[in-house]
């Protein structure tokens, strides 16, 4: 039943002339020369020139060894795996019908055929990053209890290196999503070892900020998971694969948290993570048949949310140098919040009209955030 809402849903969406279209974020530049970056008053001229003479003739900066070298091995590391979307679709349907043919030529007693399906799937399986991900952390855990060390070491790298090709693994950041009657309101995603936990950045009544919304595990091999927990991905129809770039949406298990007003008898209940490709995914409360869509804010939208979300203000402070390692933490975060506002105010232009449209567009269509 669920599965059935949330694919007409997004049809519904889909189907719409504009629904969660990335619209470009006017990025505003520096002032001139004659005009004061900042809008307080009380500077002293000194005070901005030093300011401004902070933007002046920046250039890029560039790239170290170590960065090209990164970049590089992250490249040869892509290209071990099929492409995220269609092309694995691809693959991971011929690897069912390799497995299917594999089956029948057990039955045959054909060993000749069966070698040789054997040999091409397991070929076809390593260009599958979350089939080798999997394996490669069977083969670390074996290695690990068998006190092998170097074969430990070797298969921690072949997991890290294909789990880097997974977008559930790669959702670190901040996040907008609509939470219903409560609004726009941001997340954080990190991640402990293979468990995704999404942080309130600001809150409402029910949940405050700081509090986990959600949290998703996702490690392949889990004391308890089991095949058939394993849910199926979403078959989109054919003018939603043309909309969203795929054909599959996959869902993963996790725990979304609900709470009455003022974080009153707090509970966890089943939830799913949706992997809408590599810029967007949504989670679902599954008994209450509510989900959220989230998207990435611009940078103009996450300074403006920050703020309003209950960012301290800050005390009349001139910093002349940054706090010293030896400073308390305190210290540190009233100098970072200094920080965020003196960037926010070397912005030429506010925010004007939908704050949210360099997200989505006609945020007004609630079937647009499958709620």
């Amino acid at each position: 039943m669920f599965d059935k809402k949330f694919l007409f849903l997004l049809c519904f969406c889909v189907s719409m002339s504009s629904a969660f279209v990335v619209q470009p974020c006017a990025r505003t530049g520096i002032s001139s020369p004659n005009k004061s970056l900042f809008a307080s008053q009380n500077e002293s001229e000194g005070e901005k020139r030093r300011r401004l003479a902070e933007f002046v003739n920046l250039e890029p900066l560039s790239e170290s060894s170590n960065r090209r070298e990164r970049i590089k091995r992250e490249e040869e590391i892509k290209v071990q795996f099929a492409d995220y979307g269609n092309d694995l679709w691809q693959l991971r349907s011929n690897i069912d019908d390799l497995s299917s043919e594999l089956v029948k030529a057990i039955s045959k007693g054909d060993n000749h055929v069966e070698n040789g399906i054997r040999k091409t799937l397991r070929k076809v399986e390593k260009r599958d990053p979350e089939i080798v991900y999997k394996m490669e952390l069977e083969r670390m855990t074996h290695a690990a209890n068998e006190g092998r060390i170097q074969d430990e070491s070797r298969h921690k790298s072949n997991a890290l290196n294909a789990r880097s090709c997974l977008p559930q693994f790669n959702l670190e950041g901040l996040w907008v999503g609509k939470y219903g009657e409560n609004g726009y309101e941001m997340i954080n995603v990190t991640y402990a070892g293979d468990t995704l936990i999404a942080y309130k950045v600001t809150g409402d009544a029910n949940v405050p900020r700081g509090e986990i919304t959600f949290q998703v595990d996702l490690n392949p091999i889990g004391s308890k998971k089991k095949i058939k927990d394993v849910l199926k991905p979403i078959i989109l129809t054919e003018n939603a694969s043309k909309k969203w770039g795929t054909k599959q949406l996959p869902r993963y298990h996790g725990l979304g948290r609900v709470a009455e007003e003022n974080f009153l008898n707090s509970q966890w209940m089943q939830g799913q993570l949706i992997i809408i490709g590599k810029e967007y995914f949504s989670f679902a409360w599954v008994p209450i048949e509510h989900q959220i869509f989230f998207g990435r804010p611009s940078p103009e939208l996450a300074l403006k949310m920050l703020r309003d979300g209950g960012v301290a203000s800050l005390k009349d402070k001139s910093w002349e140098a940054p706090p010293t390692l030896d400073d308390d933490i305190n210290v540190w975060k009233v100098y970072a919040t200094h920080c965020l506002e003196r960037t926010e105010e070397t912005f030429e232009e506010e925010l004007s009209g939908n704050e949210f449209g360099c997200i989505w567009e006609e945020a007004d269509a609630e079937e647009c955030f499958f709620e």
